[in-house]
């Protein structure tokens, strides 16, 4: 028996933060990116929260959020005592406001009685998902938290928050969005309605990205690109995720390589892995088809390679490294850390979902491609 929920609610569109005053007289816990303090963006935020709300901000918000952020985080939650939380930012804001939920609910400290997501990068998805991500720098390996009630109750998708973004953030993000579609395609998990999520990510994002990328003002692109990250993570968040995001992830802890870039470095390798599994290899090679880059006569291994080349070529496009050495890591070091990045990546909580189960050599292998 496979689940499958509807939530959190979405509301899309320029009037969409309007639903922020459905509170009055409540102490609001405002969790934001460093950057975002002063800006329009969340000025049009506050005006629909400040005069009617307390409000309190934490933004002392860094990529890839350590536990002390989150800790420091819990420290001003139980002092403020708030009632609803409120998320602004990219993937690391709202993963940090998760976090500190998540610790608030473990440990009985305070009771938020809602939780609203508002991204302002097109990436995680973390808006509609169960996850959140934290490091240990200490130790280099990044965490991934699933727990239903991190889910928002709430998640505002407005395009002009995303239009400020930088092109390289747009791209790493964007390229976050195909990976997670792609994995949920394949993913142990998957069912017709993830299936029907994840296609439509990927065809956005294809048709979008570099839009975006090249054109960051172009709100309707911008539009679109939101709805794949949202769509990439209701069905990542149901289907499962597999070796791309377990690899990505220690890469990331270990070399502090933003996430979608992580995982956009791995993502036509892991294609390639995992299209020696038959249900695998038919999904990419119907995905294929359905993107217009080949006709069903072709054999499915063709299809599966022209998928790859397509994802390679996207990378290209939005000037995406797409190796270790590219993005400045010395290779001497990155192959000394393979034996490590494999064995965390095997007890990573995305890794039982891929379609293969992969052997320690087998990540090694896929690894040491990206060197």
């Amino acid at each position: 028996m496979k689940k499958w929920r509807m939530l959190p609610q979405v509301y899309s569109g320029e009037d969409c933060l309007a639903r922020l005053e459905q509170f009055e007289n409540e102490r609001v816990c405002l969790v934001c990116d460093p950057f975002l303090i002063g800006s329009e963006n969340l000025k049009r935020v506050l005006s629909h929260l400040e005069e009617k709300n307390e409000v309190t901000a934490y933004s002392e918000i860094v990529p890839d959020p350590p536990i002390e952020v989150v800790a420091e985080g819990v420290a001003r939650m139980q002092e403020h005592q708030p009632s609803v939380l409120v998320a602004v930012g990219g993937g690391s804001a709202i993963d940090t406001a998760k976090a500190m939920l998540f610790t608030m609910l473990v440990t009985g400290y305070g009771k938020i009685q809602r939780f609203i997501a508002i991204p302002t990068t097109s990436g995680t998805g973390s808006e509609v998902t169960s996850a959140s991500v934290v490091t240990d720098n200490k130790e280099k390996i990044k965490y991934p938290v699933f727990d239903d009630r991190l889910i928002p109750d709430e998640a505002l998708l407005d395009e002009q928050l995303v239009v400020t973004s930088p092109p390289s953030v747009t791209a790493f993000s964007g390229l976050d969005v195909l990976t997670h579609a792609l994995e949920a395609l394949v993913a142990k998990n998957r069912t017709t309605f993830t299936d029907a999520l994840a296609e439509k990510a990927v065809r956005f994002v294809l048709i979008y990205l570099e839009r975006c990328f090249t054109h960051g003002e172009d709100l309707h692109a911008r539009k679109k690109m939101h709805e794949a990250s949202c769509l990439a993570g209701l069905a990542f968040d149901a289907a499962g995720l597999g070796i791309n995001h377990a690899i990505a992830h220690q890469v990331g802890g270990q070399f502090k390589v933003p996430h979608g870039l992580a995982n956009a470095m791995l993502l036509p390798h892991v294609v390639d892995f995992n299209g020696k599994d038959k249900r695998a290899k038919e999904t990419y090679a119907k995905i294929a088809v359905h993107l217009g880059l080949g006709n069903p006569s072709l054999s499915k291994d063709l299809l599966v390679m022209k998928l790859e080349k397509e994802i390679i070529q996207l990378c290209k496009a939005v000037k995406c490294p797409m190796t270790l050495r590219e993005f400045g890591i010395d290779p001497t070091e990155a192959k000394e850390r393979a034996e490590i990045i494999a064995q965390n990546a095997l007890n990573d909580s995305t890794y039982p979902f891929n379609p293969i189960t992969a052997s320690k050599e087998d990540l090694i292998r896929v690894y040491k491609k990206i060197i």
